[in-house]
This record gives structure tokens, C-alpha cells and sequence, in this order.
């Protein structure tokens, strides 16, 4: 019981962190076999009464709503499209809208940002290149509302300049990486 309590505290200790939400389903009762330690060290929950396990992926779970990269006096905080905008669309969640204002908090009063509008290789160029625009557009839309003392710019480069492979080394499709890709970026100096 203590042990449950401790998964169920450290996935919703995830949740507030910005980590995506984990689906569990079959956790033991109190009768059945219990979540233990190791279990728990070893990354795995048990899902079905036959004790399958699935182990949590380590790269998923490092994508947050937001990170900052900085180099030198260039501070990019970039923008995970995936859990600002729903598949193939360019309107902001309403979970976006409500995090933006804390996200921009550090940005310096009157800073000038660059809004940079990013999708990973799956579409055409010419699609992607569109979404990436409007994307950017709507977070810079979002960010004159948030704050409007901020000047922005916006671009939309499509595919260009990933984060993260697209494909892995064997040539087969990538999710994680391309989840990566899907971004905006708020680029600035301070």
C-alpha cells in the first residue's frame, strides 16, 4: 500500500511538473500482489494479473511543456508543440494559454523576441512550412495578450534545423525525436 502510494504521489509529482500524463490500468489490489521497491527503482508497474510490466521511457519523459537553451546572450526557450497545440492545428490549448504568462515571466520588460515556428518531416514542405507559420503567429498573438510590453517577430521554417533526429539510425520512424521537432521557439537577447 505504501509503495502505491508512492507511484501514485511521484506520477502526480510528474503531472505538475510538466512531464506527459501515464495511462495505468490493472494496478494490484490490496489482496493482490503488491507494487514493491525494486519495482518501482527498475521503472516498471505491473499492468495485468499475468504481472506484465511496461517500462517507463526515459526520453518521453524528459519532454516537458517548455525548456531554455542559452548561449552566450541568447536565452531560446522552446515550446513543446505537442502540448501547446492539438495534431495538425495551430490553435493554442487552452493549457497553453494558461502556462505562457509564466513561461515569458523572465523575459525582460520591452525585450524584442523572435517567435520560430518548427514541425518535424512527416507532410509536405509546403505544408509544414504553412503550419509552422501559423503556429508561430498564434503563440506570438498569445504573447501580445500575455505581455504586451514584448516585441515580436514571427518566422515558420518548416522541417528545417531539427532538434532531434527524425528517423533512428535503422531508418524506422522516431516519435520521440520528431515530437521534439514540433516546437516554437521564443528566441531573444538579454
Amino acid at each position: 500500500m505504501i509503495a502505491s502510494f508512492r507511484v501514485v504521489a511521484a506520477l502526480v509529482s510528474l503531472l505538475l511538473a510538466g512531464y506527459p500524463a501515464l495511462v495505468l490500468a490493472d494496478l494490484p489490489s490490496e489482496s493482490g500482489s503488491a507494487i514493491t521497491d525494486a519495482m518501482i527503482q527498475n521503472a516498471t508497474i505491473p499492468l495485468s494479473a499475468e504481472n506484465a510490466t511496461f517500462p517507463l521511457n526515459a526520453e518521453a519523459a524528459k519532454m516537458r511543456p517548455s525548456s531554455t537553451v542559452v548561449k552566450g546572450n541568447t536565452k531560446t526557450i522552446r515550446l513543446v508543440s505537442d502540448v501547446f497545440f492539438a495534431f495538425d492545428s495551430a490553435e493554442l490549448t487552452p493549457a497553453a494559454i494558461t502556462k505562457l504568462p509564466e513561461i515569458l515571466a523572465a523575459i525582460p520588460k520591452g525585450t524584442k523576441v523572435n517567435v520560430n515556428g518548427y514541425t518535424d518531416s512527416i507532410g509536405t514542405d509546403a505544408y509544414n512550412l504553412t503550419l509552422s507559420q501559423q503556429r508561430a503567429k498564434a503563440v506570438a498573438n498569445a504573447i501580445a495578450k500575455a505581455r504586451p510590453d514584448l516585441k515580436t517577430t514571427t518566422n515558420g521554417y518548416g522541417k528545417a534545423d531539427p532538434v532531434a533526429p527524425n528517423k533512428n539510425g535503422d531508418g524506422s520512424d522516431n516519435p520521440i525525436g520528431r515530437a521534439q521537432n514540433r516546437r516554437v521557439e521564443i528566441v531573444y537577447t538579454s
